[in-house]
């Protein structure tokens, strides 16, 4: 089985300035160019499902890109994001200031922090483990799957299948919005054939690369 994983586009959330986890926003004009472009990589590609995070951000990447009616999608709220709780929608200087000893946390070691209202690492990586499990359950081996989903669920497959600690998850760079990571389970193992691809992107297009994001402009930044 093959499962290319998705972030979704960029959208109004990521350019807000503000926590942007289980909040509904819709992609921005660059994300819905972003989800277009994504369409060149999934041309000759023949999908079997397509799974989605029930948020809007997702959705619009997968039709975008692929072309399918959202009627055909499989919306899991199991994908979702995040919930930050008492910090969705609120701007990052006020989190700093209002949540100075979770927001620390939050960056440096986020395995020791639940989300002042929201939810855990703990909580998420359960959530999303337990779903990418499901999808390999319910498809059968020779299957093509996308999924589109999130930052940081994307973060948790990719250290749950490089045998990483959530510990280390600040390790794990900021993959690009619409970049591509492919994984493959074969006889009940996964494994990593690429990830973090956003070819299709020209520089002027992309979120990441041109944002200081985590660990992306840093040597700490391993994976």
């Amino acid at each position: 089985m093959k499962i290319y994983l998705v972030r979704h586009a960029e959208s109004l959330g990521n350019i807000s300035g503000k926590f942007n986890g289980v909040t509904d926003l819709p992609l921005s004009p660059k994300g819905e160019k972003q989800a277009k472009l994504l369409g060149q990589f999934f041309k000759d590609k023949k999908l079997d499902k397509i799974y989605t995070s029930v948020l809007r951000r997702t959705i619009q990447t997968a039709g975008f890109s692929t072309g399918w009616d959202e009627s055909s999608f499989i919306k899991l709220a199991e994908l979702n994001e995040i919930d930050g709780g008492h910090w969705e929608g609120v701007e990052w200087d006020e989190i700093i200031q209002r949540y100075s000893n979770e927001y620390l946390l939050w960056n440096e070691k986020p395995h020791l922090v639940r989300l002042p209202g929201g939810e855990s690492l703990d909580e998420l990586y359960e959530r999303s483990i337990g779903v990418l499990k499901r999808i390999t359950e319910e498809n059968d081996p020779d299957s093509t799957i996308g999924v589109f989903s999130h930052g940081t669920v994307l973060k948790v497959w990719v250290a749950y299948i490089r045998n990483l600690e959530l510990e280390e998850l600040p390790l794990i760079a900021w993959y690009e919005n619409s970049s591509v990571t492919a994984i493959n389970y074969e006889d009940g193992e996964f494994s990593l054939e690429f990830y973090d691809n956003h070819n299709h992107l020209p520089m002027e297009v992309k979120t990441v690369a041109n944002t200081p994001w985590g660990c992306n402009m840093k040597e700490t930044c391993k994976y």
